[in-house]
């Protein structure tokens, strides 16, 4: 009986060890999901974006509205988004939005934004980046 009493505890001490090391693990593997996650979700989100601004009409000069509508787009999922709308990802504003027009493509990418995970912040400076030709319909 003295034997089996004085392992009684080692299975306790074993399991707390093994549930610290599971937990750091999971949490981990969390993070960076969450991470992979969103940076997917912003890609879709800048692609969408630059997609939309390369089928708008061309004129003279850069329109303001366009380009206001393709940083909505961007950060909400729509061009005039409701009051209240939520952005696609927590800490994402329009000004993260960066919309360059050249003469032949659209091109759109978040500057100084990061993905604040759990333990960590994940800094997406330039990307995710997205360009699109323009097309004949939207040239003028």
């Amino acid at each position: 009986m003295t034997r089996r009493r004085s392992r009684a505890g080692n299975a306790l001490i074993e399991f707390a060890g093994s549930l610290m090391l599971l937990t750091v693990m999971f949490a981990g593997i969390f993070e960076i999901g969450y991470s992979l996650y969103t940076y997917g979700e912003l890609v879709n989100a800048v692609r969408a974006g630059a997609r939309y601004a390369a089928l708008q009409p061309r004129g003279t000069g850069a329109d303001p509205g366009v380009a206001k509508a393709v940083r909505n787009l961007v950060v909400y999922g729509d061009p005039a988004p409701a009051d209240r709308a939520k952005p696609m990802a927590p800490g994402l504003t329009i000004d993260k939005v960066e919309l360059v027009n050249g003469p032949d493509t659209s091109t759109v990418s978040l500057r100084g934004f990061e993905v604040d995970a759990l333990f960590m912040k994940v800094k997406l400076d330039g990307r995710p980046t997205a360009t699109f030709p323009i097309t004949s319909g939207g040239a003028q």
